[in-house]
């Protein structure tokens, strides 16, 4: 059982390194953002919080209309990207309300079963959960975001870490959105905002959670040769793992 029917998924990034419009761009014919969309849909979220750029409301309103419906998503505008992907989350946060949520990156294709397990694994205290996989296979770990920790509690987070346990698998949950918003409040450096920075601040005050993996179905698409991988190469297998899903 999932904690939560509600999700923020973060989609304001431009992805300069695929051209641009990133979450658009086609991975084995569909939107890359169809694969987090549908995977949450299929577990049973009915709520999105979907924080964009202006110039994408249009397009991406018809994809998650098409996947949830029309009345499955409240579309939140980040008029300042360059305030990061913190910032985004923030947004997010406000809109939420009491809530608990689950958090997904737009740019990360994974099995249902790293959602499911995220959420449901609340325990009472963490105020933020993060997925974290310890024997990952389907990305490439020099360019992946890190995780130090002594489960289940998560330490620090970052890509330069030298010591880590696991990576980031882009799926996260918040149990407490006003605490985590009021502490953003402190993360911020000259405006901006990194979810890395902000769950490294919050996570020093030891409420964040780390659910640990190993070997399940994920990747993220962020450079063209992780989308060739995508289409003919390894992680061909993670977009064969969750079609396969969606025809059950």
């Amino acid at each position: 059982m999932i904690v939560s029917r509600t999700a923020i998924v973060l989609a304001a990034g431009e992805g300069r390194r695929l051209g641009g419009r990133k979450i658009f761009v086609k991975v084995r014919g569909r939107p890359l953002i169809w694969y987090p969309l549908t995977v949450l849909h299929l577990i049973g979220v009915s709520e999105f919080f979907i924080v964009t750029r202006r110039e994408y409301i249009s397009d991406l309103s018809r994809v998650v209309s098409s996947i949830a419906g029309s009345n499955s998503f409240d579309i939140i505008v980040n008029e300042e990207v360059w305030r990061e992907n913190g910032h985004s989350l923030v947004l997010g946060l406000k809109r939420l309300g009491p809530r608990h949520a689950i958090v997904s990156m737009s740019d990360h294709v994974y099995s249902p079963v790293i959602p499911l397990r995220v959420a449901a694994g609340y325990r009472g205290w963490e105020v933020y959960s993060v997925g974290c996989d310890a024997a990952p296979g389907y990305v490439d770990v020099d360019e992946a975001t890190k995780i130090s920790a002594t489960p289940p509690l998560l330490h620090s987070v970052g890509k330069g870490l030298e010591s880590w346990l696991c990576i980031d698998v882009g799926v996260h949950a918040v149990h407490d959105a006003r605490y985590m918003a009021n502490e953003a409040l402190f993360a911020y450096k000259r405006g901006v905002l990194r979810l890395n920075t902000l769950v490294r601040h919050v996570a020093s005050k030891k409420v964040v959670r780390v659910e640990i993996f190993k070997g399940i179905p994920w990747t993220e698409i962020d450079t063209p040769r992780d989308l060739e991988e995508a289409e003919k190469g390894v992680r061909r297998g993670v977009i064969d793992h969750v079609i396969s899903w969606t025809r059950r």
